[in-house]
């Protein structure tokens, strides 16, 4: 037994000499370099990495800005201790991705410029490097959000000369066809000096009742313009005069007196008042109040005009002007909604212009076409006039939409739309009255709207600052809040994955001089392909005018109320 025990033991001993003996045998047959595993620069990034996924897997680490820039601080250690390491322009690339994602988040354009600046970084300091092109490809994409469009231009014209077989070169040579426009003009041969700000004035229009007039004048190029107020000049035999002056040139065919006769302009009077200027001059019967503004697509000045029963700004006043003593209130019930008789429906879109358009191709202005043909029958069955801007599939100005509905009188004014964003999930109703936005999914719906720029928008932001203090607001939002409820509560009766937007304040050109309550309504998400589905059903078209024509009555039914209660006994 000893002797069996003691040669099992020598045994043992022997296999485990044998497994270090092979070990040891392994490790040396091993290039130092392996056994000390990847250089610490490429751990330090595939860490950094493990931290970047668990950011984008986690909803709640996305709320707090602090949560991407310790994963972007860990990137960008690698980037600052280790420039020759072979991971560290992917460590770049990640930050400036980094801060493009979380500008979605924190919409602080400097995290914007931020990404902008890394991925520039990258190409100058890594020109060699596989993600070179992809680095100025997304910041030439970040210089077009941003909306400076001829550097980004530029942009991706470098990324084709210098990378013109990368795998960027042909998504860079699409952005450049759509970004035609925006190509650095050449240099004149002939040095002759210009004058800058110019337009080509094309067309002059204006609509109008005795209480307001609205006056268009068209253009091609950017409309810069000074306005004047005279007095009357009982001498001369002059009336009241408004003359705007605009930087450009104007054919001779326009230059034609325009007889208006409302009782507040008497003419309108253009013409080519010296070589670089157009004269565009109102003689006034009678004025309250005022504005003037400029849009865009197509390039127009707009000059609206209030009888002396009406304002369109927060002061009610001309001072200095001798054209009036100021815009008194509207009437109490007029203010209160009572005594609806006229309902403007404003199918948005329309003609050459198809509005969004969604996954499968359905197209907005079809949808908003449909369902304001809904709305109006069941509205008139309940006895009230119902007119629409249009009937068909033809293309009407936003401006003349509301000079449409202010000529007419109307007591109403509701614009439809379906709404779109660059998020496939972005889903729901919303409804807007007039106001300056208070978010940034509020603006992009303006500019997609409007069909105008952000340096646009933020212009027109400053003309409607005020508006804040009108009485139509007021009701404006107490119709919108209305037709959203009603909305809602319509859809999600049937469509439960219906989400709730609310209420909100945009700058929607089409809703500007509105002398009604009006607001415009964004009926679903023609971009998510399951309410592009439903839109294009007829049955959810008439569910969304059912509900309209609920947020509607409902309105009217509540100040019709307010006003019983208030009435003096």
């Amino acid at each position: 037994m000893l002797s069996l025990k003691n040669a099992m033991v020598k045994t043992r001993f022997g296999n485990i000499v044998l497994i270090v003996a092979i070990a040891a045998v392994a490790v040396l047959s091993v290039s130092p370099g392996k056994v000390l595993s990847k250089p610490y620069c490429e751990r330090l990034y595939d860490s950094a990495r493990k931290d970047y996924y668990s950011l984008l897997e986690s909803e709640r680490k996305q709320r707090f800005h602090d949560s991407w820039e310790k994963v972007i601080d860990k990137f960008s250690r690698i980037a600052d201790k280790y420039p020759q390491c072979s991971r560290t322009p992917d460590a770049i690339f990640n930050v400036g991705i980094l801060y493009r994602k979380l500008y979605r988040k924190s919409w602080l354009k400097s995290d914007l410029e931020t990404a902008k600046s890394t991925f520039l970084e990258l190409q100058k300091k890594y020109p060699k490097s596989k993600l070179a092109d992809d680095a100025l490809l997304n910041a030439a994409e970040i210089l077009e959000e941003l909306g400076d469009k001829e550097s980004a231009y530029l942009k991706y014209s470098d990324l084709v000369k210098k990378y013109p077989d990368g795998d960027m070169a042909q998504k860079a040579r699409t952005k450049l066809k759509y970004l035609a426009a925006y190509a650095p003009k050449p240099k004149p041969v002939r040095t002759t000096r210009t004058k800058t700000g110019t337009a080509r004035v094309t067309d002059v229009k204006y609509w109008s009742n005795p209480e307001y007039s609205r006056v268009v004048v068209y253009a091609k190029g950017k409309i810069s313009y000074e306005k004047h107020l005279l007095k009357r000049d009982p001498t001369l035999g002059k009336p009241p005069r408004m003359y705007i002056d605009i930087k450009g040139t104007i054919p001779p065919s326009l230059c034609k007196p325009i007889p208006i006769g409302d009782g507040l302009l008497q003419q309108a009077r253009v013409g080519q008042y010296d070589k670089s200027t157009v004269r565009l001059v109102l003689d006034i019967e009678s004025m309250g109040d005022h504005r003037v503004f400029t849009m865009e697509n197509p390039s127009r000045l707009i000059v609206d005009v209030m009888g002396k029963g009406g304002q369109v700004s927060g002061s009610g006043t001309m001072a200095g002007t001798g054209l009036g003593t100021g815009a008194s209130p509207l009437p109490l019930a007029q203010q209160l909604g009572l005594g609806v008789k006229t309902i403007v429906l404003d199918p948005g879109h329309g003609g050459r212009d198809p509005g969004a358009i969604g996954p499968k191709g359905l197209k907005e202005k079809n949808v908003t076409l449909a369902v304001a043909r809904m709305v109006k029958p069941k509205l008139e069955a309940t006895g009230y006039k119902v007119l629409l801007t249009r009937d068909r599939d033809v293309y009407v100005e936003l401006d003349e939409r509301t000079a449409f509905a202010n000529r007419k009188y109307a007591d109403i004014f509701i614009s439809i739309h379906t709404n779109a964003s660059r998020s496939r999930r972005a889903r729901g109703v919303e409804t807007y009255f007039l106001g300056v936005a208070r978010d940034r999914e509020s603006s992009e719906t303006a500019l997609l709207e409007n069909a105008i720029s952000e340096q646009t928008l933020a212009d027109l932001e400053k003309i409607l600052l005020d508006l804040t203090r009108t009485s139509n607001l007021k009701q404006s939002s107490l119709l919108a809040e209305s037709i959203q409820e009603n909305l809602f509560n319509g859809l999600s009766g049937k469509h439960k994955s219906v989400k709730n937007h609310g209420v909100k304040q945009a700058s929607f050109y089409v809703l500007i001089g509105a002398q009604m309550p009006a607001v415009l309504v964004e009926t679903s998400f023609i971009s998510h392909p399951t309410e592009e589905k439903l839109l294009r059903s007829s049955k959810y078209q008439d569910l969304i005018s059912e509900s309209i024509y609920n947020g509607i009555i409902h309105y009217i039914d509540k100040l019709a109320k307010v006003a019983t209660r208030e009435k003096p006994s």
